[in-house]
């Protein structure tokens, strides 16, 4: 009989003698291999860290700086328009509509608010100075609602839009600061009505609602003009016509002459005779042109002989609002020149869309949140599933 196999058996227990058989190793529960996957999901963990952290950084860079920049780049001055001043005769002018600072009643309360509030603030202070240093101009212009809850604010609320008013739209000493009202600022449309009290504050801490202001060569007359629904504002036609000296009127009202009432708009037009006027409170840009004639004899108004011979016609321009809580994608300045022979050129000044930038911070956050969720769920996956061989 082969004893073969039974030699070969005595061989092998003579290696280990008296112990039992021994056991297959198990590399599921190797030391240096959940070493190695915990130090797998460390490095991924750290590598999401790190890039989330650059691309946070990278947004808020474009969105906070470079993109002011950027969009600078696309300002289209009016044609012959010059930073050196060359010509010292030209009136150099920034036109804003409708920034409406937000205040306290009608926005979001609490941290939120403090929020809103201090990113409206710091857009319109951004755009606003980046514009004064490219134009460096001879006066600046609001054309009224300086305030979102002027009109209806607390005294003490009044005097924190005024302090944060002068503070987003500081000027230099040598730039003329021409305020007009709104209906946000002292009220008149709907059932928020103009008071002598509103128009008092008004007065007291920003300017007159009605007053002629000259720069070089131009006569600046404001009229306190500030919803379509005004049959006669309170305009002293007679005491601002004295007034009148310069070679080149131009108008500032609110809202445009074209919403008013056709016997104000014809009062006032042949009352001043203005070459241009702006306007406001529609938040969007648009040109139109007023034969005064025309519009005399349509509201049944008198008018001399030589006024009809001389056929003028009044320029107006709409300014957009500045403001990017207005929820219109025109946002923009007006630029404007007047030479010395007064002739007007003008450019829109368009700024950037802020929402959008916004909804680029927003993008952010769900796509970290996204991506964490994601190693979260797959890095143990791949564990178990490495474990299980």
């Amino acid at each position: 009989m082969d004893d073969t196999p039974v030699t070969k058996r005595r061989h092998l227990h003579a290696h280990v003698p008296n112990s039992p058989v021994p056991l297959q190793r198990d590399d599921r529960f190797s030391p240096s291999e959940g070493d190695s996957l915990k130090g797998l999901r460390c490095g991924h963990l750290l590598t999401f860290r790190k890039t989330a952290l650059l691309v946070g950084v990278l947004v808020v860079l474009y969105n906070e700086v470079l993109v002011y920049h950027i969009n600078k780049t696309s300002w289209k001055l009016p044609p012959g328009f010059s930073q050196f001043r060359e010509d010292d005769q030209i009136v150099r002018l920034i036109i804003a509509g409708d920034p409406q600072i937000q205040g306290y009643q009608y926005e979001v309360g609490g941290f939120v608010g403090w929020i809103t509030r201090l990113d409206s603030d710091r857009y319109l202070s951004k755009t606003f100075h980046l514009l004064l240093d490219m134009v460096q101009p001879d006066a600046v212009i609001f054309l009224g609602d300086l305030e979102d809850e002027g009109s209806v604010a607390s005294d003490e609320e009044y005097s924190d839009y005024v302090q944060r008013f002068y503070q987003i739209f500081h000027v230099p000493t040598e730039t003329k600061l021409i305020l007009l009202a709104g209906d946000n600022d002292i009220g008149g449309e709907g059932a928020d009505v103009i008071t002598q009290e509103k128009m008092l504050r008004f007065e007291k801490n920003f300017a007159p609602l009605n007053e002629v202001v000259r720069v070089k060569n131009v006569d600046f007359i404001k009229v306190n003009l500030v919803t379509p629904y005004q049959e006669v504002p309170a305009v002293p036609q007679t005491q601002l016509v004295s007034q009148l000296s310069a070679p080149v009127r131009v108008l500032l009202s609110h809202v445009t002459l074209n919403a008013a009432r056709l016997q104000t708009a014809a009062k006032i037009l042949g009352s001043f005779m203005p070459q241009y006027a702006f306007s406001a409170h529609f938040h969007k840009y648009e040109r139109t042109a007023f034969d005064i004639t025309r519009i005399m004899k349509s509201a049944g108004l008198p008018y001399s002989a030589d006024l009809g011979r001389k056929q003028l016609v009044t320029q107006e321009i709409q300014v957009p609002t500045c403001s990017y809580r207005m929820g219109t994608a025109e946002i923009g300045y007006i630029v404007v020149t007047i030479d010395q022979a007064g002739e007007m050129s003008s450019s829109v000044v368009w700024l950037p869309r802020r929402y959008v930038n916004l909804g680029v911070y927003v993008v952010y956050l769900i796509m970290v949140v996204l991506t964490w969720l994601i190693q979260q769920v797959c890095l143990p996956s791949k564990r178990h599933h490495t474990t299980g061989l």
